[in-house]
């Protein structure tokens, strides 16, 4: 699962073919490095049919205050380049992948 910045969100998020999973996230959330080992595992077990990704709300603020995101963990499920359902918060993964599963 790779981080992205700013910079590459246009080219990564909205011109990707497949939907893509934005994890929004800051260094110093203890419920973002909860969630991060489920991502990353999410990210494995979903390859080739989504894209996960992160960004790290500190160093990326244009796309956080796009998206309104004001609190941490927030994750936003994109298709077609426009966001299609989020949640917020620490959540176990089978909700996570039952989420997904809505969203596809």
């Amino acid at each position: 699962m790779k981080s992205i910045t700013d910079k590459e969100f246009e080219e990564v998020v909205t011109k990707s073919e497949k939907p893509v999973i934005i994890d929004f996230f800051t260094s110093w959330c203890p419920p973002c490095k909860m969630l991060s080992p489920i991502m990353e595992k999410l990210a494995e077990e979903y390859k080739g049919k989504i894209e996960i990704i992160k960004m790290d709300l500190d160093q990326c603020p244009n796309t956080g205050d796009m998206f309104g995101v004001d609190r941490i963990p927030t994750v936003i499920f994109m298709s077609n380049g426009k966001a299609k359902s989020s949640f917020i918060g620490l959540k176990e993964e089978n909700e996570i992948k039952h989420w997904i599963e809505e969203n596809l």
